[in-house]
């Protein structure tokens, strides 16, 4: 039985009032009470403060001296043996638990604007949910895509302007098809660690080439050419003296200008190498390549196979790559030549189908956002950008965000 269960039947058995209209009432209310607390969690913290008088913070370091003994003892015990490794599953639980604890402690030491950064938004959290009518209003929720597949196939071909072409996928390298759903809808790739943003309308992933990569190995080689030259001006100096000195020094300078003012300034292409899964649409974007421009299909024909490892360098030694393909099945007729495909990812088999699978759970219209893509959204409302920071941040979302601390104050967002 669940904790919330057992407070509602400890409440009920202890309603004694000798009105059954008085009891129905007050037992409404006490469900209404129960319901509206956040979690288990919670609960269980309420029923122990309501049994010892403690609160939590009391209890936290009663808990926490316990621990310390415990293991402790063991270790007098066991003269120089790590705990973290016991044979004994309580004193290797405590230990982790304690190495936990101790972890936390060093980063608010070691970081303490972030530790600020994140007793700030709890905070704000928990004002939030004190302000019930705003915490579960339900905004309307219109502009989600609502159009079967066949219709936003025929909207995708309209924006091509043409027809699809589909294909079968088959590769002797790409051969394990990643899941297009999350385990948890709370629990997939973030803005931090897999290369996927989102502004709550478009979720984008990188492909792995593209304007960015190619502005990126311009600007490495004219940076290197400008070093080349510069080294090359040095011995020319020892051997002949000045006579070419203000045409090498304006060769070299003007290389390793350009290079920096290249490497600066190429994240302005980035928004063009990137995948863009549109919620309000249910359509998918893709990136612009070398010669040919984006097109648009449906999110349900995009898939992603994750690829073999395999050697790269000389054979005295190397590294091992690891990329991932992104497949649309359907492509444009005037793709004639060839077949439209997309190395994405780069990282490991683990955050590539992650982030793959954020972005088709993302697409699911029939669940409100993860709370993991909350960091991200909150990113862009706060610089009123969206994904490509070229248009500002969509209107649809902005009543799901507070104004003044730029943080999601809503129960869902959708």
């Amino acid at each position: 039985m669940s904790c919330k269960k057992q407070i509602r039947s400890a409440a009920n058995k202890g309603v004694t009032m000798s009105s059954d209209d008085k009891s129905s009432v007050k037992s409404s209310n006490l469900d209404d009470l129960i319901d509206n607390l956040i979690s288990d969690e919670e609960l269980e913290r309420y029923i122990a403060e309501q049994n010892d008088g403690l609160t939590h913070e009391e209890r936290e370091k009663i808990k926490r001296e316990n621990r310390i003994n415990a293991i402790n003892q063991w270790c007098a015990e066991n003269p120089g043996r790590d705990p973290t490794r016991a044979k004994d599953k309580n004193i290797k639980q405590l230990a982790l638990d304690e190495e936990d604890v101790v972890r936390l402690e060093e980063f608010r030491r070691d970081n303490p604007e972030k530790a600020a950064e994140s007793r700030r938004r709890a905070e704000n959290s928990s004002k939030y949910f004190d302000d019930r009518q705003t915490y579960t209003e339900q905004l309307p929720r219109d502009y989600l895509h609502q159009d079967s597949y066949e219709t936003r196939l025929k909207k995708a071909e309209a924006l091509n302007g043409c027809s699809f072409k589909t294909r079968t996928f088959k590769s002797k390298r790409f051969t394990d098809q990643y899941a297009a759903e999350l385990e948890s809808p709370n629990r997939g790739s973030t803005l931090e660690g897999h290369w996927v943003e989102n502004d709550g309308k478009q979720l984008a992933i990188s492909w792995f080439g593209g304007w960015s990569n190619l502005f990126t190995i311009l600007g490495f080689g004219c940076t290197s050419l400008a070093l080349m030259v510069f080294f090359f001006h040095i011995i020319m100096l020892i051997g002949n003296g000045l006579e070419y000195f203000w045409v090498m020094a304006s060769i070299y300078v003007t290389l390793f200008s350009l290079g920096l003012f290249i490497l600066k300034h190429r994240a302005i292409l980035a928004h063009r190498d990137n995948f863009y899964f549109n919620r309000h649409t249910g359509l998918v974007k893709t990136p612009h390549t070398l010669f040919r421009k984006p097109f648009y299909l449906p999110y349900e024909d995009i898939v992603c196979y994750g690829a073999n490892q395999r050697n790269v360098g000389s054979a005295r030694g190397g590294s091992r790559v690891f990329v991932s393909l992104m497949v649309p099945l359907k492509y444009p007729k005037h793709y004639r030549f060839t077949k439209p495909t997309f190395y994405v990812g780069g990282s490991n088999r683990e955050w590539d189908s992650l982030a793959y699978a954020t972005a088709m759970t993302f697409m699911d219209t029939s669940i409100p956002l993860g709370t993991h893509l909350y960091q991200s959204i909150e990113h862009y409302f706060k610089i009123d950008k969206d994904i490509t920071e070229k248009h500002g941040f969509p209107e649809e979302l902005k009543p799901y965000l507070d104004p003044v601390d730029c943080q999601v104050n809503r129960e869902a967002v959708w």
